[in-house]
């Protein structure tokens, strides 16, 4: 099977398509030739007409992971003496607490358990009894576990407040049911990889109306992560910085694959589908799931290990059969491992999956 290409099943990056690759041999460019203005716009309009957010929000992009948009929108939504309110049930709902920390941002907290999704009604109480919140944060799909929060109902809530709602929504781009287009989320945050199929590098927000205007009135809290320099700056087809401009090569070639592919619909009716095929080899397999499943994403899988089989045993069996597998996080990663079906994934290599998980389980017990 090594003959084939290594497969990626960790949560990013993800494995993209050969036209994707090719895309980054377009050749070189200066950012600040027109051509790169032309790019620039491509990509900006495309994003959120591809998303289903076309005429209501506005793209930033920016060179980083997802978690440069995340700080980003973290640090441009809150103005100097407010707060900001953290829905965490997850290591990535703890990191934008970290990254509020970092900027003196002071923070609130809604806390869950991380196999449990978040309660809406446990936001709308924190709101009630913190009048100084700009801003909600919360992470769609908490990639710790596979958990899916319920973004659409906090979102309601938070709409009736003057808070922004800002969506994580690095794995659930393109992956998950929730169409963004329903979910009244002032800050979307997503990545170029993972469900757009793009190469890692270029990560994105996406502005409604009322967090375009709270952009302009935060404090600049960072040089490189201001989001009103971006904001000024690509309105006139202009970037701060130095932009990975091979990436965004990548990135609009992706964003033309997904739609000529279905969109939306399509994109995450492959994922449903992928779902459904690995965890009937998980169940076939006797592997148990730690989330219950009317909580599961369309992509990560956390798992059991099973019995007498170390992460790392079983890692490299299967990295022999050409399928990278990854770690739980924090206090799950002594027991549990992460099967994820995030990007180009060709379905013949999916339905070999459950072999090699076979023999990778026995080999690694010594069988």
């Amino acid at each position: 099977m090594m003959d084939e290409e290594l497969i990626l099943l960790n949560p990013g990056p993800a494995c993209t398509s050969q036209r994707v690759k090719d895309a980054l041999l377009r050749g070189d460019l200066c950012h600040r030739e027109p051509e790169f203005t032309e790019l620039l716009a491509r990509i900006r309009e495309g994003l959120p007409r591809c998303l289903n957010l076309a005429g209501t929000h506005e793209a930033l992009l920016v060179t980083g992971s997802g978690t440069a948009a995340m700080e980003m929108a973290v640090i441009s939504s809150v103005r100097e003496g407010r707060s900001v309110l953290v829905v965490n049930n997850g290591v990535y709902g703890e990191r934008m607490i970290k990254i509020a920390t970092a900027h003196g941002i002071p923070v609130h907290e809604v806390r869950s358990e991380w196999t449990v999704p978040a309660d809406p009604e446990a936001v709308r109480a924190a709101l009630a009894e913190h009048d100084d919140v700009d801003a909600v944060v919360c992470v769609h799909h908490e990639t710790t576990t596979g958990l899916i929060n319920p973004i659409r109902e906090i979102g309601e809530i938070v709409a009736g407040t003057d808070a922004l709602f800002v969506i994580d929504a690095i794995s659930g781009t393109a992956i998950e049911d929730q169409d963004l287009a329903e979910v009244a989320g002032d800050v979307i945050c997503g990545t170029a990889n993972k469900g757009l199929h793009g190469q890692p590098g270029m990560s994105f927000i996406l502005c409604g109306e009322r967090s375009l205007r709270r952009i302009t009135e935060a404090p600049v809290r960072s040089l490189y992560l201001n989001a009103a320099s971006y904001l000024q700056g690509q309105r006139k087809g202009d970037v701060p910085f130095t932009p990975a401009v091979q990436v965004c090569y990548a990135l609009d070639e992706a964003i033309a694959e997904f739609e000529e592919s279905g969109g939306f619909a399509a994109r995450t009716r492959l994922y449903r589908e992928r779902a459904a095929l690995v965890r009937g080899q998980f169940e076939r397999l006797g592997l148990k799931v730690l989330v219950d499943e009317p909580y599961r994403s369309n992509t990560v899988t956390m798992i059991h290990l099973p019995d007498n089989v170390t992460y790392a045993a079983l890692h490299d069996e299967l990295k022999k059969r050409g399928y990278v597998v990854y770690a739980g996080q924090g206090q799950l990663s002594a027991d549990f491992f992460r099967i994820c079906t995030m990007g180009e994934i060709p379905w013949h290599r999916l339905e070999q999956l459950e072999e090699a998980l076979r023999e990778s389980i026995d080999a690694a017990r010594g069988v």
